[in-house]
């Protein structure tokens, strides 16, 4: 399906958790310059996951990437594009409890447009690139759960110990990839959200 976005229609993938929904999720993949799209791997661990927990969860593809509109910007129209998908979400479903959710590059996006939204009910990063990416210290209300490797070539360990108010649930031996792990991943995320 096709949701309308700041710089075209942006192609998206609404999965609905059977049962009672307890909340909705926007999902936000990798880097759309190095191969990243919203059925990326990792993204989609997360998303079944929440799906296994009676979350909705809503994927989109920026601007430039499968079929949506648009070229990437990587100057804050990423950042849009979250908006407007957030921004249909409300108004297509109302839901009781918004979730914000990325992977890499994603998280980047979900972490930086949390100025200019609303603040959602729950954060889920996972290897968010802090330390090869600007991550502004934000004060947050709601629980943000952070899913990194000790591994995780494009994260600062040093930096992301320095963060308040997260809960950090660190995967020995994971990489950026979490190649080989994503059971456990799943397993965390599943430990986290209960």
């Amino acid at each position: 399906m096709d949701i309308p976005g700041p710089a075209g229609a942006l192609e998206a993938c609404l999965d609905v958790a059977s049962g009672p929904v307890r909340a909705h999720a926007v999902l936000c993949h990798p880097h759309p310059l190095y191969g990243g799209t919203m059925n990326d791997a990792v993204l989609d661990c997360l998303a079944q996951t929440l799906l296994a927990s009676g979350v909705s969860c809503l994927r989109f593809n920026f601007r430039g990437v499968g079929n949506s509109e648009g070229r990437y910007d990587g100057n804050g129209g990423e950042i849009e594009d979250l908006r407007a998908a957030v921004g249909w979400l409300q108004s297509e479903h109302s839901p009781s409890q918004l979730w914000l959710g990325g992977y890499s590059f994603g998280a980047n996006v979900v972490w930086q447009s949390l100025t200019s939204l609303p603040e959602p009910d729950r954060v889920l990063l996972v290897a968010p690139p802090v330390g090869s990416m600007a991550f502004p210290e934000l004060h947050l209300s709601c629980p943000v759960d952070i899913f990194i490797g000790d591994a995780d070539e494009f994260a600062r360990q040093d930096v992301l110990a320095a963060w308040q108010g997260i809960r950090s649930h660190v995967i020995v031996g994971a990489n950026h990839f979490f190649l080989g792990q994503w059971e456990t991943l799943r397993q965390r995320i599943e430990q986290a959200i209960s």
